[in-house]
């Protein structure tokens, strides 16, 4: 009996000891952590290295340290110990995988290293599948790449009746519209319930148009222009109560948008808008049958756009309405202005301007299809490639060593470079080259450093008269960028002489040159 009751005292003391033992390396943090708070980061940072020592591994002692480096407002270090943690996969309740892992995520994430976030998001999901945190920020990240599969996979993980945030409904609505799923106008209309802000307002003002609400559309796109302080994007719903006022057959309001759209564009130095501004007006005018209305701007249209189709049918048609040489309907074999004026709006707000409308796109690219498949699951051989991103590296390129992995790109195109060109804008390099297949067949090409660009109908207009001026058939634009509508425009009617290299075939050029 004496001897169980030794036992359990000494059971009991063992277990005070242990306690004692723990409490005493709790003190130790709490004492650090104390420093770190009155700002005495380096004796904080040596206790909790002391504790260390006894234990490399230890997840509280490095978790201590990750938030001192966050007290010191130092984020890389606080990822850095948050990081040996998930290394050495040992945790506590208090301390677990989604915890550390969404917080190194967030880190990298407000740093602009994406690669790093999205890895660190995705180990979230696979203790959390549907983490809210992680998908929704895996979700704008892939938005913002233009990725729009990838996006919705992560979106769709999350609760839509439990949803309260804009951005989100914003985000679906962009996904949907571009993809044709069709539920555009339901989620757009829910963002702007939320937050009556100019972005939902406008994205659900175009929606509401797609299913023939005009005027529904009309009410909310004329509210929100009172809201706008960014005369672009007033220009841009002016624009848009141009196309609607047309499908509504009300040519008076056409007509003053239309105007209004023109002199912004001329105050605002747009060139490219300023030219599409001129066809409109004049579009409305003829339609009105004022043909001296019509005729300054016209004209203007023309000096810029001396080969356009469009600008010559319609001046073609202003020309013998006004000599009573038919009318609208005879004369629609040669020029349908009726037609045209109803496509505007398509032509002005296709579904892919869902996207560029609302804001999404990322401000730094990299390479997602690189690190997760459509279904948003890791590519296991590509982990090494966290942080390696190509098209960073290409763009950071100077001198010589820019010029030499544009030469690589032209030659895994086919072709051999044969002249280097004048460059006067300075963003990147323009080369002559000719066939591997037929040395007399000359192509242009003009490489690009842009980082997140639009190449415009002057651009492509000047491109167009650089080639003819050396003979080349063949004229290619390599790099991040956009096209506008009117450059657009000018690619269609070059047969097939103008080619874009940008998005997945430009990423493709860099993992096979680089």
């Amino acid at each position: 009996m004496a001897f169980f009751i030794f036992v359990g005292i000494g059971l009991i003391l063992l277990g005070f000891l242990l306690t004692f033992i723990i409490t005493q390396k709790r003190d130790g943090y709490s004492k650090a952590l104390s420093l770190a708070a009155l700002g005495n980061y380096l004796d904080a940072r040596a206790i909790v290295r002391e504790k260390l020592e006894e234990d490399h591994q230890n997840p509280y002692g490095h978790y201590v340290m990750a938030k001192i480096y966050s007290m010191e407002n130092d984020p890389l270090n606080e990822a850095k110990h948050l990081e040996i943690i998930k290394k050495n996969n040992r945790y506590t309740k208090e301390i677990d995988l989604v915890t550390v892992s969404n917080r190194v995520a967030d880190i990298y994430y407000n740093k602009d290293y994406f690669e790093e976030s999205f890895f660190h998001y995705l180990d979230t999901l696979q203790t959390d599948r549907s983490n809210p945190t992680a998908c929704m920020r895996l979700g704008f990240m892939a938005l913002g790449q233009k990725e729009f599969k990838i996006a919705d996979h992560f979106f769709a993980r999350l609760p839509e009746e439990k949803m309260n945030s804009s951005l989100y409904f914003i985000a679906r609505g962009v996904i949907s519209g571009v993809t044709g799923a069709g539920k555009e106008r339901e989620y757009f209309e829910k963002a702007y319930q939320l937050e009556k802000s100019a972005v939902s307002g406008f994205l659900y003002a175009i929606s509401l148009s797609r299913e023939n609400k005009h005027k529904e559309a009309v009410k909310i796109a004329s509210t929100i222009s009172d809201q706008v302080e960014d005369e672009y994007v007033r220009y841009t719903i002016f624009q848009f109560l141009m196309t609607e006022a047309i499908l509504q057959q009300n040519f008076p309001d056409a007509l003053k948008y239309s105007r209004l759209c023109m002199e912004m564009a001329k105050l605002g130095g747009w060139t490219s808008e300023s030219i599409e501004s001129n066809i409109h007006f004049a579009m409305v005018c003829v339609y009105m049958g004022r043909y001296e209305d019509a005729s300054e701007y016209l004209i203007e249209a023309e000096s810029e756009r001396l080969d356009d189709p469009e600008v010559v049918a319609l001046a073609n048609l202003k020309y013998k309405l006004e000599r009573e040489l038919g009318n609208l309907d005879s004369l629609s074999h040669e020029y349908d202005l009726t037609r045209e004026l109803n496509l505007l709006s398509v032509t002005l707000f296709p579904n892919s301007r869902y996207f560029e409308l609302s804001g999404m796109r990322s401000s730094k690219p990299f390479n997602i299809k690189g690190l997760v498949d459509d279904n948003g699951k890791k590519i296991a051989g590509k982990l090494d490639m966290v942080g390696l991103d190509k098209f960073e590296k290409f763009i950071a390129m100077t001198g010589t060593q820019f010029k030499n992995q544009a030469t690589r790109i032209i030659l895994a195109m086919g072709y051999r470079v044969t002249k280097e060109l004048g460059n006067t804008d300075g963003e990147g390099v323009n080369l002559l080259g000719s066939s591997k297949e037929n040395v007399d067949q000359r192509a242009l090409f003009r490489v690009r450093k842009w980082k997140d660009a639009k190449v415009s109908d002057v651009f492509l207009r000047e491109m167009v008269g650089q080639m003819q001026e050396l003979g080349a058939s063949k004229g290619y634009v390599i790099g991040n960028f956009e096209v506008t509508e009117g450059g657009k425009k000018i690619i269609a009617s070059s047969a097939n002489s103008l080619e874009i290299i940008n998005g997945d075939k430009f990423e493709d050029l860099l993992e096979r040159t680089m």
